[in-house]
């Protein structure tokens, strides 16, 4: 289009239905209920919320699946998974974040309004869609609603490839889009020519594909252009390990006798389940076959391996300091890795010595100072598992006997769901007489209150206090300390936010000099574009004290695109100094302070270090990312707008540097003291085991919502084999003699029982813990035993590369494994379909009896995989695959191939 258009390029509206929905959303969505700046949430939202409902890990896909065919087809949920969505729903609401398919239904409902219809459909003359057969009647509704007046709408797509019926997807759309644009047969246009496959795969395609019932009936065979010296293979195996060495086999033979040709990334494995990938991902990599996985499926896409791989890293360097800043880089959050980077340029300290620095220097209870160190005794605990061990295999077991990945606690998940401590003004004064008491020395003294006072003692022992008495008479100088000091939070959480309060005092915004910036750019491209307008603000205690702008003269011309975002014209740069002339007086300005922007990290970073790479002191300067503290705070938008808005700052011309740059000089403070109240809110989890126990024993009908979701979150921690709250509870009931007291094994009924009791404090093997990595794993890691220690590591970290996703649509140099739904579009010389068999394809229910629009789903699923050859096509069966029959091969059988055993 660049090539065609030119600059007129900018002015087309392009990207996905999604993506559309979401910006058409942010201009109307107060129309249909959605608030300004409301999130979007990925698929690990959805599932971080789907735990908050207690929705089991094993069943979370198939809850999101029910929920989409709800939505776009209708299908019943059933009592259970209703419960569910309705809880879902109402939690997404009062988040402000809207999952992809609202995204969608909201957008229908808006456009079912006339007047942001005719203001919409205004902005375009034409609506080309493509994939049209991927669309669900909704999506489609969409579109016909862009499309209504002006009627200029062409779509693209193959009836015969839709395969996502799953989301809602039908390809009666084709038939819709006709009858509802009154397109005529010579409308329709079929593309006559296949310049991929030869005659022979799509002959035996044709004889599958024809068996459905055909949308468009006047279709005309296709003429081919490419003719091949192979012929399809089917063939048979008993069992997936037999079929697995004869591809690997395969494969090699077939290079030597081409010369090496074709290359590893030409060659594409397909199958339906990802399993069979993994297993199929182990056994190429054992094998010295470099292969990926699709983006997310990857073995060093997953984070438990990733995690394996920075530890085996540091083990195998252990004086490498990179090695150790990639592991930290793990286990950190981001927003306190990215802190801690900017503090270390702005100090001349490498980033370890900067991390140690911020942990001897934050206050004890903040969560950053527990993190770090949790992180440099795991770097140090590395060196001692490397000299105790002999094999990789009980090496990598030890590893991941403990969680692992980044330190996030429970309290950090939930914190949309807390209160601030700061916010409850029974928690600040009661803070405030603590604060007095502990500095004058006063005991505390709190009354009997049926055992819930035995932790509390343990709480306020936590706030400085030196001595607590509980029950009897009161000394007349202690701090009296009970429920009714509480009302509204309840004595148990009350007691807590008021031990947070006064622990995190001490928190303070540590970011309150810097310097924000902003610049306008020729085009979005970060790679090419030159600046067109710099700005800075310096900010000091938290105060703008001077500002700097300028024009800059680009020598590549300014996109209509970013023209129509800035509003700077060629005109106005005209007579501009170029960036070079720029760059000395705005470096003087900015000086040795740290350079905040927002998204800096992905734009103006790169830029501004490209374009003063050749000038002096074009790379000494210091830079800090915001957008990775949003993302940490806030799960609604995180642009910069809506971040003004949210914080009620007024904002000036969005996409104009200076105005920019005085939004993110008050929303960064913004930010920081939000970081602030997240810590407040996150702090004390050493507690949570005290806090279990304080509200099991307090009256349940009296609990707050807040309290009663918390109680929900802690039992692990009074329950947990860490924790030596129990064993206090028993010593303080015998102390104080109280007959009346709930017993211990009381106390654990009301906090779960023995049985989960057990279950939490039973030591959990890696296996246990990681199931499903430690299966991709295994073959692995007894393919590397040979050799010691350092030999088996190497060996292991060089297979995991050989499985890194590069990031291209597919590997270059690298066989590519696939499921046959995300192939669509991509086309190799050689392809290999693994499991054509019933058991794979063709979904059986209960009942027997085959769903005719699935079985004919089915059958497009496959040619979709069959038409992604250029050359050799095989296909491959199994009697029984993971030790379970796979049925028959209905599909073979369909086409007329025999699957043959293969040649010894």
């Amino acid at each position: 289009m660049q090539r065609e258009l030119g600059d007129r390029v900018e002015r087309v509206k392009r990207g996905t239905i999604h993506a559309f929905c979401a910006e058409l959303l942010r201009e109307f969505g107060e129309r249909v209920d959605l608030q300004p700046g409301f999130g979007v949430a990925d698929e690990l939202y959805q599932k971080s919320l789907l735990r908050r409902l207690r929705v089991p890990r094993k069943i979370q896909n198939s809850v999101l699946d029910a929920f989409s065919r709800y939505r776009f087809r209708g299908d019943a949920l059933g009592h259970r998974y209703q419960r569910y969505y309705d809880r879902y729903q109402r939690m997404m609401a009062e988040r402000n974040v809207a999952d992809f398919d609202t995204l969608i239904l909201k957008t229908a409902q808006l456009l079912r309004m006339d007047d942001v219809a005719i203001e919409t459909r205004s902005r375009w003359d034409v609506v080309l869609v493509d994939e049209f057969q991927d669309l669900n009647p909704i999506q489609y509704a969409i579109v016909r609603r862009l499309a209504q007046n002006h009627r200029h709408i062409f779509a693209v797509g193959d009836d015969e490839q839709a395969v996502y019926s799953w989301t809602g997807a039908d390809p009666q759309v084709f038939r819709h889009f006709q009858e509802d644009f009154q397109i005529p047969a010579d409308g329709v246009i079929h593309m006559e020519h296949n310049h991929r496959c030869p005659p022979s795969i799509l002959d035996v395609g044709r004889r599958l594909i024809d068996l459905n019932q055909a949308i468009f009936t006047d279709r005309k065979p296709q003429q081919t252009t490419h003719n091949s010296p192979f012929p399809v293979e089917a063939l048979g195996f008993t069992d997936d390990d037999g079929e697995t060495k004869w591809i690997m086999d395969d494969l090699r033979r077939d290079r030597a006798a081409h010369d090496g040709k074709p290359g590893w990334g030409d060659v594409a494995v397909l199958y339906r389940t990802h399993k069979i990938g993994s297993a199929l991902e182990s056994a190429f990599l054992n094998a010295g076959i470099p292969c990926c996985l699709a983006q997310g499926r990857a073995l060093a896409d997953d984070k438990v391996v990733a995690y394996v791989i920075a530890a085996l890293r540091v083990i195998a360097s252990p004086t490498d300091e990179i090695q150790q800043e990639l592991f930290y880089q793990a286990v950190l959050p981001e927003a306190l890795f990215d802190s801690a980077r900017a503090w270390a340029e702005e100090t001349g300290r490498s980033l370890i010595h900067q991390l140690e620095h911020m942990a001897r220097t934050l206050p004890r209870e903040h969560g950053d100072t527990k993190k770090i160190w949790r992180g440099f005794y795991a770097l140090r605990n590395l060196e001692a598992l490397g000299k105790n061990h002999r094999s990789l295999g009980s090496l990598v077991e030890a590893i991941l006997s403990e969680k692992v990945g980044t330190y996030r606690t429970i309290l950090e998940e939930h914190q949309e769901d807390l209160t601030d401590p700061a916010s409850h003004e029974e928690v600040v004064h009661l803070a405030e007489r603590v604060i007095r008491a502990a500095e004058r020395g006063q005991p505390v003294w709190i009354p009997r209150l049926g055992g819930a006072e035995i932790p509390a003692r343990k709480m306020v022992l936590e706030m400085g206090i030196r001595s607590v008495h509980l029950g009897g008479a009161p000394h007349q100088d202690a701090l009296r300390i009970t429920a009714a000091d509480l009302p509204s939070l309840g004595f148990g959480l009350g007691l807590f936010q008021t031990a947070q309060f006064v622990r995190t005092r001490g928190f303070a915004n540590t970011f309150r000099d810097f310097t924000a910036i902003d610049l306008e750019t020729t085009d979005k491209d970060v790679d090419r574009a030159e600046i067109v307008e710099l700005a800075a603000v310096r900010v000091r205690h938290g105060r703008v004290v001077d500002e700097f702008h300028c024009l800059v003269k680009p020598r590549v011309p300014i996109t209509s695109g970013a023209l129509g975002a800035h509003g700077i014209s060629e005109s106005d740069v005209a007579s501009a100094p170029y960036f070079e002339t720029v760059w000395t007086q705005f470096r003087e300005f900015c000086g040795s302070d740290v350079l905040v922007a927002h998204n800096g990290y992905t734009f103006d970073f790169p830029i501004l270090r490209r374009m003063a790479s050749k000038l002096p002191r074009g790379t000494d300067f210091f830079t800090y990312d915001t957008l990775p503290l949003a993302r940490t705070l806030h799960a609604t938008s995180r642009k910069l707008e809506h971040l003004a808005k949210r914080y009620g700052i007024v904002t000036g011309r969005s996409h104009r540097a200076l105005d920019d740059c005085r939004t993110l000089a008050k929303v960064f403070p913004a930010l920081s003291e939000t970081r602030v109240e997240y810590a407040r809110k996150t702090t004390l989890v050493n507690l949570l085991d005290q806090l279990g126990i304080a509200l099991a024993l307090s009256d349940k009908h009296s609990l707050c919502d807040e309290a009663r979701k918390i109680f929900d979150l802690v039992p692990p921690y009074s329950l947990g084999r860490h924790s030596e709250c129990l064993d206090c509870y028993a010593s303080e009931c015998a102390a104080c003699g109280a007959a009346d007291l709930p017993s211990v094994n009381d106390l654990i009924r009301l906090l779960g029982g023995h049985e989960l009791m057990e279950r939490l404090r039973a030591e959990r093997s890696a296996d246990k813990r990681y199931p499903e990595t430690m299966g991709r794993l295994r073959r692995l890691i007894e393919a590397c035993a040979n050799g010691d220690l350092p030999e088996q590591i190497c060996a292991f970290l060089e297979r995991a590369v050989l499985s890194k996703y590069d990031g291209a649509e597919k590997g270059k140099n690298r066989v590519n494994l696939l499921t046959l739904h995300s192939t669509k579009g991509l086309e190799f010389s050689r392809v290999y379909i693994v499991g054509v068999e019933d058991e794979q394809l063709i979904p059986i229910p209960r009942d027997g009896v085959v769903n005719k629009l699935e079985l004919e789903e089915a059958r497009r699923l496959l040619y979709v995989g069959m038409t992604r050859t250029r050359d050799r096509l095989v296909m491959t069966r199994v009697k029984s695959r993971g030790e379970k029959s796979t049925g028959g091969h209905r599909f073979l059988d369909e086409m007329g191939i025999i699957p043959r055993a293969p040649v010894p």
